[in-house]
């Protein structure tokens, strides 16, 4: 899930970085046509009526960036959940490992300290990643 989310993060990125461009292109011909106009290079009607076509173009890209950013935010947001969630296992596991190895080797300050650190990890990364995964999952139960 994790590779699937980092593969649909750099696709965002890519689309957003083309209608950045397209974004930039549609501004640059704004700024350029009345110039034509001035200068006799295009006609008045024409040259309105590109105008109108170039800001409906404009207005949907924007638009469509909107809505980009809408998914790409959702989709980091799962991420980091996930992320979340493999880190607090990978303590539980290094705990548990850790707490085997006192049982059989004898506490020692260093190690205790150790368990500590990990429990209190735990403790506020787990509720961490309980209330990203349930904000996800109320979000969808109302889109639903």
């Amino acid at each position: 899930a994790m590779a699937t989310l980092r593969i649909s993060l750099a696709e965002i990125q890519n689309k957003e970085q083309q209608l950045d461009l397209l974004l930039n292109q549609f501004r640059a011909q704004l700024r350029r046509l009345p110039r034509q106009v001035v200068y006799g290079k295009t006609s008045l009607g024409a040259s309105l009526s590109a105008l109108a076509e170039i800001e409906e173009r404009l207005a949907d890209a924007l638009a469509t960036r909107r809505r980009l950013l809408t998914i790409k935010k959702a989709a980091r947001e799962e991420l980091e959940a996930l992320e979340l969630i493999k880190r607090v296992d990978e303590a539980r596991r290094s705990l548990a490992d850790l707490r085997q190895r006192l049982l059989v080797s004898g506490e020692d300050e260093e190690s205790l300290a150790e368990v500590r650190r990990l429990e209190q990890f735990i403790a506020e990364h787990s509720k961490r990643a309980e209330w990203a995964i349930t904000a996800s999952y109320q979000e969808r139960q109302q889109v639903s």
